[in-house]
């Protein structure tokens, strides 16, 4: 358990360090972006989300209506929670560039150490593959989590089972950014976050928790990023390049 607090602690530091001199304005865009996200998220659960759940719960047996509030809340957070994994995938997909460069340089201010370079036409073909290779990864998965909705005797745990698979997505999407930099492949990253599970476990699992809090989760994926990005070099340390070399 104590790596699994100690994965947690990097989303903080994530928080703590978005205003550092020289990631400032490597910030700003991601946080407009995550904006953007969380206005989409909370519309989407205000407009469509709730009047759906309202009928759902209304087709609940009479003999059930004792447990109506309890369906309510397992319905809606596990909503949600589908939510936002599908808009912070897609989003992140979109911030890419983005982020990458604000793994960068949180790379090179907190560990001294630069990216290997590659010429344009290269980062741009890597970063498409790098997507599909995500995406190939995520959907599948996200489908099957979907589906175990219609699980009945599954439905008490349900949001739990989202919980726990948004921790190991988040944990692997915030993680790959400062793993693509280093030209670590897509197969090998997985390897390296399944090696410190714990930790892993704990940066998405915080991830989560932030993305409850209002205001607060506004910083959520620029923060995650360094977070990441933090946990991915200091437990890969010898892969890194000074910077000057």
């Amino acid at each position: 358990m104590k790596d699994f607090f100690h994965g947690m602690s990097y989303m903080l530091r994530g928080v703590r360090h978005l205003f550092t001199r020289g990631l400032k304005r490597f910030v700003l865009l991601p946080l407009v972006i995550n904006f953007i996200m969380f206005a989409g998220l909370f519309y989407l659960i205000y407009h469509y989300l709730l009047p759906y759940a309202y009928h759902y719960i209304n087709q609940l047996p009479s003999w059930l209506s004792f447990l109506s509030n309890i369906f309510f809340i397992i319905f809606i957070l596990s909503f949600f929670l589908m939510f936002l994994s599908l808009f912070t995938v897609f989003f992140n997909l979109i911030a890419a560039p983005l982020n990458g460069l604000l793994a960068e340089k949180t790379q090179n201010i907190f560990f001294g150490s630069a990216i290997p370079s590659l010429p344009f036409y290269k980062i741009v073909l890597r970063s498409i593959k790098r997507q599909i290779e995500f995406l190939s990864y995520f959907l599948p998965r996200f489908l099957v989590i979907g589906g175990l909705f219609f699980i009945p005797f599954l439905q008490p745990i349900y949001p739990f089972l989202w919980f726990l698979f948004n921790a190991w997505i988040l944990s692997i999407q915030y993680q790959d950014f400062a793993m693509d930099n280093n030209l670590i492949s897509f197969k090998e990253t997985r390897k390296k976050v399944a090696s410190s599970k714990m930790h892993s476990l704990g940066l998405g699992f915080s991830i989560n928790l932030v993305s409850f809090i209002p205001i607060l989760n506004i910083l959520t994926l620029p923060a995650a990023v360094i977070g990441g990005t933090m946990l991915c070099c200091e437990l890969n340390k010898h892969l890194l390049k000074p910077l000057n070399v």
